[in-house]
């Protein structure tokens, strides 16, 4: 075993503390704060990386000689361009078909702002993002050697000639196209039919249709024609025999319109919300009235209907407060539900032909006196048909069968009904009327 020990550590020499080195003290005032530095971190790289990249292609186009506000890519103005060549057209078309079929304009504002908000996406695909998207494809290779090849596709930014297509579809054409209304005809087995209408920034108040077209006759006008314009004089000539459903509804503006003497059919709704409408004839020789044609013409006056009419639709005449009398035709077999209700009518005669008289056909009228004719063959009389009249009493005659729920309620003058001995009567038929009944 080696008992031997280690080597004494020789003494520290006395003079050993002088000979180390010490870094001289900091004298704050020969210093250079950070902040006053030079910068030597270029600012661009302190940003995201895709404004990091952005900002090297602008650099490297610069050094390309290539404006970014002035050029672009072939491809990329190509896309451009096919998406203003959709959008436009669908502007147009857009435009075209709400005049023609009047529909809203709000509508059209939202149809046409969709359209160009998708045209909108499309013109964001710039230059810029397309080389970024290249140069992440393709990371291992130099930005120039990325962005050069792509120069040759160069060409010119069509910015401008986008904007007037677009702007010329959707304002300039539809001007030029609607300054002045259109009338379009159809062919038609007897002659010819209005079928569409377009109305026009100008002389748009007043119409007159001809009574040929092409050396045809025009028979008739067809649905949905005139609705929703802003017609205020209509002129129509005496050949025509037809007017379909709804061809002036909501013409708020009508007030005059001259209803043909050959006219012999009348569609449904064909002046509904026609409130100015003040006046009209109804020719002899016509026989059927729609629903609802003229519902809520709160200024018509009328005095008697074709005493060759088979039939008058449901609301016909509802609210229109200036029909104040009216002779039924004798041919009628129905009297349909709030034919006549709203009107201010005092007196009626309840032809021998009529079977049934619907819901509310007289009520909320001024209604005072009802007579029936000798031979009457009516048998139903519905629910609230004569609801808040005037009527001061009623002598039923022996054909009625069956008076339905508050037929005569809230009739407060009337003092007296005679109805049938087998007649069946709604347990409210007469509720909240003075009425003393009788059965004979």
């Amino acid at each position: 075993m080696n008992n031997s020990t280690p080597p004494p550590i020789p003494p520290t020499p006395p003079n050993a503390q002088a000979t180390q080195t010490t870094p001289p003290p900091i004298n704050p005032s020969e210093t250079t704060p950070l902040r006053d530095q030079p910068a030597v971190i270029d600012p661009l790289f302190l940003k995201s990386e895709d404004e990091i990249v952005a900002g090297l292609i602008s650099r490297e186009l610069e050094k390309s000689g290539f404006d970014i506000k002035k050029d672009s890519l072939a491809h990329i103005e190509k896309k451009k361009m096919t998406a203003t060549l959709i959008s436009g057209p669908i502007n147009l078309i857009i435009i075209v078909l709400f005049r023609v079929f009047h529909y809203g304009g709000l509508w059209a504002a939202v149809l046409i702002g969709v359209s160009f908000g998708i045209w909108r996406k499309f013109q964001k695909s710039d230059l810029s993002a397309f080389l970024i998207k290249e140069i992440k494809s393709r990371p291992t290779e130099k930005f120039s050697d990325v962005i050069a090849p792509q120069l040759y596709d160069r060409c010119s930014n069509q910015k401008w000639i986008r904007l007037g297509i677009l702007a010329a579809c959707t304002f300039l054409i539809p001007v030029l196209m609607f300054l002045k209304p259109h009338v379009f005809y159809e062919d038609a087995p007897d002659g010819k039919y209005v079928r569409f209408y377009t109305e026009g920034l100008m002389d748009s108040e007043t119409l007159t249709i001809p009574e040929t077209v092409d050396d045809k006759p025009v028979k008739g006008i067809r649905g949905d024609v005139f609705c929703s314009t802003d017609l205020v004089s209509v002129t129509l000539p005496n050949s025509i025999d037809t007017i379909r459903g709804h061809a002036f509804e909501d013409c708020h503006k009508l007030t005059n319109i001259n209803i043909p003497t050959n006219l012999r059919y009348l569609g449904g709704h064909a002046f509904d919300g026609c409130e100015q409408l003040r006046h009209v004839n109804l020719p002899k020789c016509l026989r059927y009235i729609g629903g609802y044609a003229f519902n809520e013409c709160n200024n018509l006056t009328i005095n008697s209907l074709p005493q060759e009419m088979d039939s008058i639709g449901g609301y016909a005449f509802y609210r229109c407060y200036g029909i104040t009398n009216i002779t039924l035709p004798e041919n009628i077999t129905e009297i349909h539900a709030y034919c006549f209700s709203g009107t201010r009518i005092k007196s009626i005669t309840i032809p021998a032909s009529v079977e049934r008289i619907g819901e509310q056909a007289f009520s909320n009228t001024y209604l005072k006196k009802i007579i029936f004719e000798e031979s009457s063959q009516l048998r139903r009389i519905g629910s609230r048909s004569f609801f808040h009249t005037d009527i001061e009493e009623v002598v039923l005659p022996p054909s009625v069968k069956e008076i339905r729920g508050s037929a005569f309620r809230e009739c407060r003058k009337l003092k007296s009904a005679k109805i049938p001995q087998d007649c069946d009567v709604a347990d409210r038929a007469f509720k909240d009327s003075p009425t003393k009944v009788e059965r004979y």
